[in-house]
C-alpha cells in the first residue's frame, strides 16, 4: 500500500511543497536550494543589505517526524480525510525489535518517526518540513 501511496503523492507533490524544497520533488534538484542561498548572499553583498538567513540542519530527521503533527500538517493542507486515514495505516503501524546478546526482543510499537527506506518516508518528510516553512513564513 505504501508504494500506491507514494506513486500517487509524487504526481501532485510539487503543487503542495513550496519551491523552498527542492529534493524529493519531480523537475527540482536537491542543490537548487544551495545555489539559490549563494545567488542571494551574493546579492546583499553587493548590494550591502543586511540579511538573515536560517538553515535548518534536521538530527535524525526522519526519526524525529512526530504523526500527530504530520497528521494535522495534512490536514491544513486539505488532504482527504481517506487518504490521511491510508497514511495513518502505513506509518502507525510500526513495530521494532532490537537485538540483545544476539537475540531479538519481543517486538514494541514506535510512536514517531518514519521508516528509512520506506517510499512514502521522502514525501511525508516535505510534508512535516512544508508546516515548518509556513510557519517560519508567517513569523517573518
Amino acid at each position: 500500500m505504501a508504494k500506491v501511496l507514494a506513486n500517487r503523492l509524487r504526481l501532485v507533490i510539487g503543487s503542495v511543497i513550496s519551491e523552498a524544497q527542492s529534493a524529493f520533488v519531480k523537475d527540482r534538484q536537491i542543490l537548487d536550494g544551495i545555489l539559490v542561498a549563494n545567488e542571494v548572499v551574493d546579492e546583499a553583498r553587493r548590494s550591502k543589505k543586511e540579511l538573515m538567513l536560517f538553515k535548518v540542519d534536521f538530527e535524525k530527521a526522519y526519526d524525529s517526524v512526530d504523526w500527530g503533527y504530520l497528521d494535522d500538517v495534512m490536514g491544513r493542507m486539505s488532504f482527504p480525510t481517506l487518504w490521511r486515514k491510508w497514511i495513518r495505516e502505513c506509518v502507525c503501524t510500526a513495530t521494532a525489535s532490537v537485538l540483545v546478546n544476539g537475540s531479538p526482543t519481543d517486538e514494541f510499537p514506535l510512536r514517531r518517526g518514519l521508516r528509512q527506506g520506506d517510499p512514502l518516508s521522502p514525501f511525508l518528510f516535505l510534508l512535516a518540513a512544508e508546516g515548518l516553512n509556513v510557519l517560519m513564513e508567517a513569523m517573518v
